[in-house]
């Protein structure tokens, strides 16, 4: 059935248009990411991008897809993120793509959020994020880059100015741009940022033993009043001050046995043996936090549970009050950290390197020698 609409001119001018928008071929984006903690963020990436872009005044569909792609070994150890990103477009052709990795970058002192090369791809470096609001930064970045990647008009273009940051020339020398961040407190966030790729509290299950260790130490916290009387008689700055004891001593009982201290035979470059120590210090204190508040709250449920006020109160001679639960917890959770301690000699040693980025690189380090 025809329709009885005239048709005009116009109609045949505005079909032709919506012909030539739709003919238009979609750009392929590839958000690429390494194993760990960047593979999350780049599937944040990916739900955040955009469907279609506004380029030279047309609507271009932006087709948009993840891979996983790991670094490829090298004998120095360092990521070789030009390889890594030829590889990348080896795995399959992409107009667009986007780099996310956990390794650490600096250009001079100044550490690098991201990369622009070739003027078809684009690297953003974790760590350089910090600790908070990662994935939003992240995000913000990679859209940044992509608009400014495919050219999107003025309109939709996100602003390049990241925070306090600047874009500057690569040391690569082909015209690449790079994104840094300001020396001190971007080597500080750098740092901090390592913690959190490490995943630090990926330590606790790890440190299995310990934990054992430091629970059976704990226990004589609950059943043995003497140590009632000693918390009950300690002052707040004292029982910080066994609390903080226990934990250093538990971090570097976890960093020494296992070789985790990285000395200059393995790192030559003081800058990086410096932020490579620093973010293992980090993680193993961050996981040895994790286990304390673990051990503290148990702890404190037990006692809470097994004593009573008024048999507390007969023991240190006054009025049981919560002050004094808490400071049985905190006492006892000490005393079983240090206890804890020589528990995680036995820990496996696998896992506890694999949170630590010197490890990780020994290991690209020996696939290389195995490989040539």
């Amino acid at each position: 059935m025809q329709s009885d609409r005239p048709h005009s001119p116009d109609q045949d001018t505005t079909d032709e248009l919506e012909t030539d928008e739709t003919d238009s071929a979609p750009l392929s984006v590839g958000v690429v990411s390494d194993d760990g903690f960047a593979s999350t963020i780049a599937s944040s990436i990916i739900e955040k991008l955009p469907d279609h872009a506004m380029i030279d005044g047309q609507r271009r569909e932006l087709r948009v897809s993840g891979a996983s792609v790991p670094l490829p070994p090298t004998a120095t150890g360092s990521a070789p993120l030009g390889q890594w990103l030829a590889s990348v477009q080896a795995t399959d052709e992409y107009d667009i793509v986007l780099c996310v990795s956990e390794v650490p970058r600096r250009l001079g002192s100044r550490p690098v959020i991201a990369e622009l090369r070739d003027g078809t791809t684009g690297a953003l470096y974790v760590p350089s994020f910090g600790t908070l609001a990662v994935r939003h930064r992240a995000v913000v970045a990679a859209l940044a880059m992509l608009h400014e990647l495919i050219e999107a008009d003025d309109s939709s273009r996100r602003p390049r100015r990241y925070f306090k940051s600047r874009w500057t020339a690569s040391d690569s020398g082909e015209g690449d741009e790079v994104l840094l961040t300001s020396s001190l407190f971007g080597r500080i966030r750098l740092v901090s940022g390592m913690i959190r790729c490490n995943r630090p509290w990926r330590l606790v299950p790890t440190l299995s033993g310990a934990l054992a260790a430091a629970s059976a130490a704990s226990a004589f916290g609950v059943f043995y009043a003497s140590i009632w009387q000693m918390a009950a008689s300690m002052s707040l700055g004292r029982l910080a001050m066994v609390a903080i004891t226990a934990v250093l001593a538990m971090t570097v009982w976890v960093i020494y046995p296992n070789g985790l201290w990285e000395k200059r035979t393995f790192r030559s470059s003081t800058i990086d043996r410096w932020m490579y120590n620093a973010a293992t210090v980090g993680t193993v204190l961050t996981g040895a936090l994790c286990m304390y508040a673990l051990l503290f709250a148990v702890v404190l449920f037990s006692a809470a549970v097994v004593i009573s006020p008024a048999f507390l109160a007969e023991q240190i001679g006054r009025t049981a009050s919560v002050a004094d639960y808490f400071a049985l917890a905190w006492l006892a959770a000490s005393l079983g950290t240090v206890a804890g301690a020589v528990g995680s000699s036995v820990a496996d040693r696998e896992d506890i390197l694999g949170a630590t980025y010197g490890h990780r690189e020994l290991i690209r380090r020996q696939s290389a020698a195995s490989s040539s």
